[in-house]
């Protein structure tokens, strides 16, 4: 691989000292195999191996790479399916529960789906992603879904939900998983989710914790992550304080995720601040689908951003991002006005937003190299074009990032150091991008002519939630 420099750009640098961004207002950024080797404000200063490729960003904003804490890529070609669902609506008429859903997919259907939403996020900026990769009906459903994400481009946390499947059993699917060709970069690295496995891993008897060391020794584990809700939503064992006092998940030594978590207890935060595990914040689904997220503005030190199923809304880090930096607002400043008075300060700055989508995502993976721009940092980098009517005039980079850009002001970006959009357009394809549409928009659409009406909701949600009436808005006048 070529070394790289990024010259004379605003760069987005990372201070460990004061956990906050350093904005270096005309910077230069050597890339040397998969990192940043040197940072220097003066370029002459800068290091230049022989045959090293300049690329100037003069006028541009160096960004680290997004870092999506959770998604589903197989989703991707349900995309407008569901403009109006709820996420009781959801589980089955289009999750992995669903016999419509399975039954529609082929597992080529499953590989270009996924791919695809792998690319719409480069195509944005998000260069890491924690797939909860519960496409785990098939082993061929299984693999297709593993070979998309090593051939999508981004780092990939590839999280497999091992879940009893009537032709697919948990034995097989371990075997299965052992069995998967790794990936030659390392950037696609095993991790499991605890949804399926939370009848055996977390049972409060103490085998989980065995099971998941053992797992750990024999796939390399790198990474864990569960969803969890709690509230009224029917409550499982996947609580932070269940898998921590009750289970001792996390002296298994990995990282630990848990997704939208909008109702957390006391107990809960602690435990994710005294073990370092960490929620992800989905603002959008939680919007979208009902979750709600009540407490994720309590937890922002140990709280990062992620995406969930990007076929319902935008799949760019961005937009959620600036939807959840709105939201702690609103919700902060109602508080201050609900007591009869006036907000004197904003609640939250745009700076700890974008660190909720960059740096908190790295420190999710306890990892110090993902989410930001310092020297041995993984050159995973996002170059911002400011001339856009929408970007035009910026001053603050960090502010127009977070409140005006938007994919298409995505010039550039890296991963590991390697090309993955160059000059607004995406390269180094694993397939032609025509062929690559042709086949995304054939699945597409005859998977949502095969899952066009949504089932009715049950009399509850499986057999315990209590379903209540929501107050409609609409534009006509009665």
């Amino acid at each position: 691989m070529s070394s790289k420099v990024l010259k004379d750009g605003t760069v987005l640098a990372f201070d460990a000292t004061s956990q906050s961004i350093q904005v270096l207002r005309k910077a230069s950024i050597l890339i040397e195999n998969d990192r940043i080797s040197a940072i220097e404000e003066n370029f002459d200063a800068l290091p230049t191996p022989d045959g090293v490729e300049v690329i100037d960003v003069s006028g541009k904003i160096v960004s680290p790479g997004f870092v999506n804490t959770h998604v589903h890529m197989w989703q991707s070609v349900y995309r407008t399916l569901g403009p109006n669902t709820t996420l009781s609506q959801y589980f089955d008429w289009v999750s992995q529960a669903s016999e419509g859903a399975r039954a529609a997919f082929t597992a080529e259907d499953i590989h270009i789906s996924a791919l695809e939403g792998y690319l719409e996020g480069l195509n944005s900026g998000v260069t890491s992603c924690v797939e909860h990769a519960h496409n785990n009906w098939s082993a061929p459903v299984m693999e297709a879904g593993y070979r998309a994400a090593v051939e999508g481009g981004a780092r990939v946390w590839w999280c497999y939900d091992v879940a009893p499947r009537p032709a697919f059993s948990v034995d097989e699917q371990w075997a299965m998983y052992s069995d998967l060709k790794q990936d030659e970069s390392r950037r696609v690295l095993p991790g499991l989710s605890l949804d399926g496995l939370g009848w055996t891993v977390l049972n409060k008897d103490g085998t989980g914790l065995d099971l998941i060391r053992q797992k750990k020794d024999e796939l390399n584990l790198e990474a864990l992550t569960v969803h969890h809700l709690g509230g009224p939503w029917p409550q499982g064992n996947s609580s932070p304080t269940c898998v921590c006092e009750e289970n001792n998940i996390p002296a298994a030594g990995l990282p630990i995720i848990f997704s939208h978590a909008p109702f957390l207890t006391e107990s809960d935060m602690k435990a994710l601040r005294d073990h370092d595990m960490f929620v992800s914040i989905t603002p959008e689904s939680e919007c979208h689908y009902g979750h709600s997220q009540t407490t994720g503005h309590l937890i922002s030190d140990q709280a990062s951003i992620g995406l969930d199923t990007t076929w319902t809304f935008s799949g760019d880090m961005i937009n959620q991002t600036r939807l959840w930096l709105q939201l702690v607002r609103l919700r902060n400043y109602t508080k201050t006005l609900d007591a009869g008075l006036l907000p004197n300060a904003n609640p939250m700055p745009v700076e700890q937003a974008f660190l909720l989508a960059t740096r908190q995502g790295g420190r999710a993976l306890h990892r110090d190299d993902i989410g930001v721009i310092t020297v041995g940092a993984k050159a995973d980098l996002v170059v911002f074009n400011g001339d856009s009517p929408n970007m035009l005039g910026w001053r603050d980079p960090i502010a127009a990032i977070v409140l005006h850009a938007n994919a298409g002001d995505v010039e550039h970006v890296f991963v590991d150091g390697e090309w993955r959009k160059r000059d607004f357009k995406l390269v180094n394809l694993s397939q032609p991008w025509e062929g690559l549409r042709t086949q995304f928009v054939e699945a597409s659409r005859r998977i949502q002519a095969e899952l066009a009406v949504p089932p009715a909701l049950p009399e509850k949600l499986w057999g315990i939630g209590e379903f209540g009436d929501v107050d409609h808005v609409s534009t006509v006048r009665k």
